[in-house]
C-alpha cells in the first residue's frame, strides 16, 4: 500500500513539472509572439511615417497653388482619412499590447527584465506615433480622430485649456531701457475712456528686432514700474514674432478691470491693457498661471484679427467647421473667435506633448479648417519650434 502510494505522488510530482514546463514554454511564447508582434507594429509605423511624409509633400504642394483643382483636394482628404484610420488602429493595437502586459506582470507571470524591455519597446512606439502626429502638424498635415461635436466643448480656452507657456520656455527678450516721464494715450478701463496720463516709459527690444513701448502710469513708483517691466518683458518675449509684430505698447494701471487690446484702423494705436490687481488674479488661478495665455489672446486681437476677419477664407474656413471652440467665441464670432482659437492653435501644432490626445482630437474637431486658414498665412511662429 505505502508503495502505492509513492508511484502516485511521483505520478503527481512529474505530471505537475510537466505541466509547470509546458507552462513556462506557454509564456514564454507568449512573450515572443508579443515582442513580435511589437517589432511588426514598428515597422508598419515606419511604413505610415514615410506615407505621412509623401502625402506632407503633396499637401504643401497643393496649397502653394493659388487654385487647385477640386477632385485633387477630394483625394488628398480621402488620403488623410485613410491615414486617420490607420493611426487609430496603431493605437487600439498599442493599448491591447499594453494590456497584455499588465495582465502578465499582474499575475507574476513575466521576469522583470522582460517587463521593462517589453514596456520600453511601446514606449518608443507611442513616441514614434507623437513625433509622426507632432511634424506632421507643424508641416500642416492634421492627423486625429474625429469626433462629432454640435456645441462648443468649452466655455473660454485661455481657462478652460491646459497651461501652455511655462514661464521658464524660451524668451528672445533682449534689453530695455528707461525713457523716464511722458504723457500718454491710455485705456482706462476702470472709466471706462481713453485718457492721458503721465507715465514711466520703458523701450523693450527683443531680439528678432522688434520693440514696444511700457507705459506705465506713475501711480507707480519708478521702483514698481522697474518690477513690472522685469517681470513681464521676458513673458511678452514668449510670443511668436507674428504676435508682437502690430503691438505699440503695453499700458499698466492699478485695479481689477480684465485686459483689453485697442487699435486703430491704421494700426498707429495698438495697445494693450493690463489693470495690475486682475493680472495677481491671472497668475494666481487654481488651474496655473494664465498670464502666457492671456498675452496670445490679447496679441492675436491685434496682429491677428486684422487680416483676417473679413476675409472670405476665414468666413469659408468657420462654415466649414460649423463650430465654435468657445461659447465666448460663439457668442462673439466677430471679434473673438479668433483670439480664442490661436491659442488652441499653438497648443496643437507646437505643443502637442502638454495636451491630451483626447484633447487634441476635440480641438481638431472643432476647427481643423480654422487652423488651416492659419497655416496659409505663414506666420512667424518659429520660437515655439
Amino acid at each position: 500500500m505505502k508503495n502505492y502510494k509513492v508511484l502516485i505522488l511521483l505520478f503527481f510530482i512529474v505530471v505537475n513539472s510537466c505541466s509547470k514546463e509546458d507552462e513556462i514554454n506557454q509564456l514564454n511564447e507568449t512573450i515572443v509572439n508579443l515582442q513580435n508582434d511589437i517589432a511588426q507594429l514598428n515597422s508598419q509605423i515606419n511604413d505610415f511615417s514615410s506615407q505621412v511624409n509623401q502625402l506632407t509633400t503633396q499637401n504643401n504642394t497643393l496649397s502653394s497653388q493659388v487654385q487647385d483643382a477640386l477632385t485633387q483636394n477630394n483625394t488628398l482628404s480621402s488620403q488623410i482619412d485613410d491615414l486617420n484610420n490607420i493611426l487609430n488602429g496603431f493605437q487600439d493595437q498599442i493599448q491591447e499590447y499594453v494590456a497584455q502586459i499588465q495582465v502578465l506582470t499582474e499575475s507574476n507571470e513575466i521576469l522583470e527584465s522582460d517587463n521593462n524591455s517589453l514596456t520600453t519597446q511601446i514606449n518608443n512606439l507611442q513616441d514614434q506615433l507623437y513625433t509622426i502626429q507632432s511634424q506632421s502638424a507643424v508641416d500642416g498635415l492634421y492627423l486625429f480622430n474625429k469626433i462629432e461635436i454640435l456645441e462648443p466643448p468649452f466655455g473660454g480656452t485661455m481657462w478652460d485649456l491646459p497651461d501652455l507657456i511655462k514661464s521658464s520656455d524660451y524668451t528672445i527678450y533682449s534689453t530695455s531701457s528707461y525713457q523716464g516721464i511722458e504723457t500718454r494715450l491710455f485705456y482706462d478701463k476702470s472709466i471706462p475712456d481713453f485718457i492721458n496720463y503721465p507715465a514711466h516709459v520703458y523701450k523693450v527690444n527683443f531680439g528678432d528686432n522688434l520693440s514696444i513701448d511700457f507705459e506705465i502710469y506713475t501711480e507707480f513708483t519708478l521702483e514698481e514700474a522697474g518690477n513690472i517691466e522685469q517681470k513681464y518683458a521676458p513673458l511678452i518675449g514668449q510670443l511668436g514674432k507674428d504676435l508682437r509684430r502690430n503691438i505699440k505698447s503695453f499700458e499698466f494701471l492699478k485695479g481689477e478691470e480684465v485686459a483689453s487690446a485697442q487699435r486703430t484702423d491704421d494700426l498707429n494705436y495698438a495697445n494693450i491693457t493690463f489693470h495690475t490687481d486682475w493680472l495677481t488674479l491671472v497668475e494666481t488661478r487654481f488651474s496655473g498661471d494664465r498670464t502666457e495665455e492671456l498675452l496670445i489672446h490679447e496679441s492675436a486681437h491685434l496682429s491677428i484679427d486684422p487680416y483676417v476677419y473679413g476675409q472670405q477664407g476665414w468666413t469659408d474656413a468657420v462654415n466649414l467647421d460649423g463650430n465654435y471652440l468657445s461659447t465666448y467665441a460663439k457668442d462673439n464670432p466677430n471679434s473673438e473667435d479668433i483670439a480664442e482659437t490661436f491659442q488652441a492653435y499653438i497648443a496643437v501644432k507646437y505643443f502637442p506633448d502638454r495636451i491630451s490626445n483626447s484633447l487634441r482630437d476635440t480641438i481638431l474637431s472643432v476647427c481643423l479648417n480654422r487652423f488651416k486658414y492659419f497655416d496659409s498665412l505663414n506666420l512667424d511662429l518659429s520660437i515655439y519650434k
